[in-house]
């Protein structure tokens, strides 16, 4: 295995974990958006998590 795709693997893996706990977690969206927005996540990978961040959280609160 070639030590630079298995780390960036990973890398994707551990965004990846990190964006579905943050849906999981954000109180702005009911069940079947949650689930809508975890396949976006898993099926355009980075793009997902940075679509996510980027429109999916709402209103962050202080």
């Amino acid at each position: 295995m070639d030590p630079i795709s298995g780390g960036l693997g990973l890398i994707g893996l551990i965004i990846f974990i990190v964006t579905v706990v943050s849906i999981v977690r954000n109180p702005n969206h009911g069940a079947f958006g949650k689930f809508l927005w975890i396949l976006a996540a898993f099926f355009l990978n980075i793009i997902g998590s940075i679509l996510w961040l980027v429109f999916g959280r709402g209103r962050v609160r202080n």
